[in-house]
């Protein structure tokens, strides 16, 4: 990808001081050092201001949207979004040419208005695409008729010269729909965090090496959102750990970090944390960290044992869970320390972490097998193996580097 010539078309102004999701990788893209965009077009967003970054001295379009044009009437603009749109094509095409762009690269995540105006955006521009998240599913949440979310993506997919989709399970799925080549495209890991993590070594894994065990103490780490993708997996797990804390003899404490109020966890997760909270006499308990810094976030991790992946096992999720890959597996990847997946098979995050040896999988739904496997992993002292793949792998697939080395046009 030359420097000059190819602008970055996504839904979220890249400028807004997030660091979660899609929000965090629209950031990194057109923040990275190296400015790969000439320019950024993107929706305005009702929202905290934006802040600076190295994307200042890139051009940078905002397409107003009429709930941030009016943010004191929210209810039912956000419908008219299509209509803007398509009354601003004109100024984004005016803008693009003004600016000598020759190429797209369009970032859709689940809002298909938005996929809909940038599948019709400059058709005589070449384009690649880079789909994070299934929009066809979630164009209920956005008020779209399935079946024009799904010409929004036969028009990107058939259109675009590279399409490129956050899962490996999604590309060859649109592989097989559509009959041509579809790329998976690992997403960014913060290359500082490569850095911070690169001489490291997790508390429990010299625990483990030297001493051969890590006592009567068992920390398991979870972080991120607990949304429907994930809660009903992690509430089923918690049965699971409360149960083998118990058989195993050990104080088994699930940490849960991240944005979420306690009582949207208890009901979640149907757990009472009066009960089973920081402060139960049990064998298992659960302590609700809340939101931290990234600094304390990854001093946390390096005290775990290990970190938890889960997804749903819901048949009719089951599109969305080969679709989706959750940003912060990158991060887990990065820390060096074990990552334990509860998720089926067909999961993105079993199929990538699976092949290339970097995690704990269990893939069973029973309660006793999982019981049985947890056990096994729980009682293997090379447990930490996988751990040094992962790392590895973040470095050579989710770095800054091998990122833009893979969107690069000669």
């Amino acid at each position: 990808m030359k420097h000059t010539d190819t602008a970055l078309i996504v839904e979220m102004h890249p400028a807004f001081h997030l660091n979660i999701g899609t929000a965090y990788l629209i950031k990194r893209m057109s923040g990275h050092p190296s400015h790969p965009f000439a320019a950024i077009v993107a929706t305005d967003h009702a929202g905290p201001e934006p802040v600076s970054g190295p994307w200042d001295d890139v051009p940078i379009l905002s397409l107003f949207r009429p709930k941030s044009v009016f943010p004191n009437f929210r209810i039912g603009l956000g419908l008219m979004d299509p209509l803007a749109f398509s009354l601003q094509r004109k100024r984004v095409e005016r803008f693009l040419k003004e600016r000598g762009i020759k190429r797209l690269f369009i970032l859709i995540a689940n809002n298909a208005r938005f996929a809909g105006f940038a599948a019709q955006l400059a058709p005589h521009l070449p384009r690649d695409v880079y789909i994070v998240d299934d929009f066809i599913a979630d164009s209920h949440i956005y008020r779209v008729d399935p079946k024009t979310a799904q010409k929004a993506l036969n028009r990107l997919v058939t259109k675009s010269e590279r399409v490129f989709t956050i899962s490996p399970l999604y590309a060859q799925d649109l592989e097989e729909e559509y009959g041509r080549p579809c790329e998976f495209l690992p997403i960014l890991v913060n290359d500082r965090l490569l850095e911070f993590h690169k001489d490291r070594t997790p508390v429990k894994s010299l625990v483990l090496e030297h001493a051969g065990d890590n006592g009567k103490n068992l920390t398991i780490h979870h972080a991120g959102q607990i949304h429907h993708l994930y809660a009903g997996a992690l509430a089923e797990f918690i049965v699971v750990l409360r149960r083998t804390a118990r058989e195993i003899g050990k104080q088994i404490t699930l940490e849960l970090y991240g944005n979420i109020q306690v009582k949207d966890i208890e009901s979640l997760l149907n757990v009472d944390l009066a009960v089973e909270g920081p402060e139960s006499k049990g064998p298992f308990k659960i302590n609700v960290c809340g939101e931290v810094s990234m600094e304390e976030l990854t001093d946390a991790q390096k005290g775990a044992d290990f970190l938890l992946l889960v997804n749903s096992f819901e048949p009719v999720l089951k599109k969305q869970i080969r679709c989706s890959f959750s940003s912060k597996v990158c991060e887990y990847m990065a820390s060096g320390v074990p990552i334990l997946v509860y998720a089926p098979d067909y999961s993105s995050l079993t199929a990538y972490l699976g092949e290339n040896n970097a995690a704990h999988l269990i893939t069973q739904r029973d309660p006793e097998q999982i019981r049985q496997r947890l056990k096994e992993i729980i009682a293997d002292p090379t447990r930490t193996a996988p751990a040094l793949a992962a790392r590895q792998l973040a470095v050579d697939n989710h770095s800054g580097k091998a990122f833009f080395d893979r969107i690069a046009h000669d």
